[in-house]
């Protein structure tokens, strides 16, 4: 089998009801240290239909910016982790991507997620069939050198501890709002760092 290509490109996506503004300051600070980042704005951001056609978005825009026999880093923010790892595990897109990266997404679901009322909602609940299948097979993951990063103030994915992977590496930066963490210096300097690290 061919060994393919690290590349400095790394795909941002970024969580529901984001266009992704939240991803602004990753994107900044990785462009300034040599990467190509790209922030995708998913659509409907809010996960009306489902997240496996938004990780379908995640699929075409690798394959749009990475040449072909090249990998790339993905750096998923709350749902966006979530998409994420649908692409990663059920799209194909271990073979794209070396490095996975995780803030603040609800591995495990989040009890508000039930008051999402649609697909993707229903999708993020604690204990759906949806989160269950990706977990039973984790491992699929070990490929990318997974990580995750949590806050244990975390009042948007409760409980905090379902943003903490049981694969890889996990990082508790306490940063007091779900929403500010990917705006965090020090979560900033981790992903950018990480990032880094993989190549």
């Amino acid at each position: 089998m061919k060994v393919q290509q690290k590349s400095r490109v790394a795909i941002l996506v970024p969580g529901i009801f984001d266009r992704g503004k939240s991803m602004h300051r990753i994107k900044d600070n990785l462009e300034k240290a040599g990467f190509r980042a790209h922030y995708i704005n998913l659509k409907p951001n809010s996960g009306w239909h489902g997240l496996e056609p938004l990780a379908q978005q995640v699929h075409d825009l690798v394959e749009t910016v990475t040449e072909h026999g090249e990998t790339c880093a993905v750096v998923g923010f709350s749902m966006g982790g979530i998409v994420a790892r649908y692409y990663l595990q059920r799209l194909g897109g271990t073979a794209r991507v070396h490095k996975l990266v995780t803030i603040s997404s609800p591995h495990f679901g989040s009890f508000w997620a039930r008051f999402l009322p649609y697909r993707g909602g229903r999708q993020l609940c604690i204990g759906s069939d949806f989160l269950n299948d990706l977990n039973r097979e984790i491992a699929l993951l070990e490929p990318t050198a997974p990580v995750s990063i949590w806050t244990p103030y975390d009042i948007t994915v409760v409980p905090h501890s379902s943003s903490c992977l049981p694969l890889g590496r996990s990082f508790c930066i306490p940063v007091s709002l779900h929403r500010w963490v990917p705006l965090n210096r020090k979560v900033i300097e981790l992903v950018t760092t990480e990032l880094k690290t993989a190549l």
